[in-house]
């Protein structure tokens, strides 16, 4: 260990008095600092502790009006108007009518339902080093959405098939497919 100079030891000892005059002065208490002494009657009782109801807790809970609410409107709520509706009639349907096979719409098979207009675009997949291939597909509103085989996108379609320049998708209310090109549109 080194001997400390004259200069070093001289700046150890104003620090070291600089410290204590520092602890001195906060542990001291200003005059001006008001003490702590009890409450006086002159300033008036301590407000009662609110009593905890604990029948309440056996009560059900009150109505959610989460919701409920228009952030738009000012003023007060109003209630709904309701309205009596008209007792429902039942009306008999008579029973579906059965063409024979041999009439002259026999070879005809029915017809489906138009698809609606599909907004996705295929614009590629990846594959990875364990061979799991992703597709990845772009929404109208510019939404980048990505899955495998068997996943559902767009919470609509599940996708059945990828390849190489086409996905194929499945409708997954209807059951119908469809193939998307790469980089095509419907």
């Amino acid at each position: 260990m080194r001997k400390l100079s004259r200069r070093e030891v001289g700046l150890v000892g104003v620090l070291t008095v600089a410290a204590l005059a520092a602890a001195v002065a906060l542990v001291r208490q200003p005059a001006d600092a008001p003490a702590l002494r009890p409450r006086t009657t002159a300033e008036g009782p301590l407000p009662a502790v609110p009593r905890i109801d604990l029948a309440r807790l056996d009560r059900p809970p009150a109505p959610d009006e989460a919701g409920r609410r228009d952030l738009f409107a000012f003023g007060a709520r109003t209630q709904p108007e309701t309205t009596a509706l008209p007792p429902r009639v039942a009306v008999a349907t008579p029973p579906p009518t059965v063409r024979p096979a041999d009439g002259p719409d026999a070879g005809v098979a029915p017809a489906t339902p138009a698809l609606p207009p599909l907004n996705l675009r295929y614009i590629g997949s990846v594959e990875s080093a364990r061979g799991v291939k992703v597709a990845v597909l772009v929404t109208d509103k510019r939404e980048v959405l990505t899955g495998q085989a068997g996943e559902v996108v767009a919470n609509r379609y599940r996708i059945a098939r990828i390849g190489l320049e086409s996905v194929d998708l499945e409708d997954v209310g209807t059951g119908q497919s469809r193939r998307v090109p790469l980089r095509g549109g419907s």
